[in-house]
């Protein structure tokens, strides 16, 4: 049997996931930490990856080693931003504090996410339409508009401790998000440059996947005692302000990504 490149890529960075999850199994992480995927779900998603990626069949261990990667890519974003102001030495007092380790796993675990998930959107077949595209755009609103609300007093599934102001990032975001998505299935998007589109398709498709499984798979492992978390269960609207606001993002994710691969294909 004849072995792809991108069959001995997803099986290498793989397999480098996996040895990153062993030897950093043990070392102290920060506190943000918590409510990251546990290293043995890491190492156990990349074992199944570099099984697939050699071994593409059957297809469920795919899918199943693609998303415990997300999960376990989850928090990388975070870490950049930390890592960001460490190097720069702007003062951030705490949030300069990063899991270099940690990092470099979760950045690995991103790549083989990539690679995993592309031997099997290879052989998947992509919704026609421009609905994902659209469902994208109307994703997009959700975080935005719910700090929005919340900076006016709005008190529906706010959370107890809540100090920021107005929305100024998220509000920028939404609009970048916004015509991202609109690019994506509207025929002007097709006038701009070709790999600007898709480079920032598949750039917002992974940063708001891997913030979004973050939220909604530490979260429900959080509800069934696997890991501890940030989230505290005894209050209901907190659960459900993480589970349906921040889990927008995944599902925001995922229909920029599904959007980017049709536009890629068509």
């Amino acid at each position: 049997m004849r072995i792809s490149r991108l069959q001995l890529a997803a099986a290498v960075v793989s397999l480098l996931t996996l040895i990153t999850a062993l030897v950093t199994a043990g070392l102290p992480a920060p506190s943000y930490t918590a409510g990251f995927a546990p290293h043995l779900v890491t190492a156990g998603a990349a074992l199944a990856g570099a099984v697939f990626a050699l071994v593409p069949r059957p297809a469920p261990l795919g899918w199943a080693a693609a998303v415990l990667l997300l999960w376990s890519a989850g928090g990388v974003v975070l870490d950049g931003f930390r890592a960001f102001f460490a190097v720069t030495g702007i003062p951030a007092g705490d949030f300069a504090t990063v899991d270099w380790p940690g990092m470099a796993g979760r950045a690995l675990a991103l790549a083989a996410t990539g690679l995993v998930g592309a031997l099997i959107l290879r052989r998947t077949r992509v919704p026609g339409g421009p609905w994902l595209g659209y469902t994208a755009f109307a994703l997009g609103f959700v975080y935005p508009t719910a700090k929005l609300y919340w900076s006016f007093g709005g008190e529906f599934l706010r959370p107890a401790v809540y100090a920021e102001g107005f929305p100024y990032g998220e509000l920028v975001m939404l609009v970048v998000g916004a015509a991202g998505s609109l690019a994506l299935v509207q025929g002007w998007g097709r006038r701009l440059p070709r790999r600007l589109v898709l480079a920032g398709g598949w750039t917002g498709a992974a940063m708001l996947a891997t913030m979004g499984s973050m939220s909604v798979f530490g979260t429900l492992a959080q509800l069934l005692g696997v890991t501890d978390g940030p989230v505290p269960l005894g209050d209901a609207s907190a659960v459900i302000m993480v589970s349906v606001v921040y889990g927008s993002w995944l599902l925001f994710g995922l229909a920029v990504g599904g959007a980017t691969l049709a536009f890629q294909r068509g």
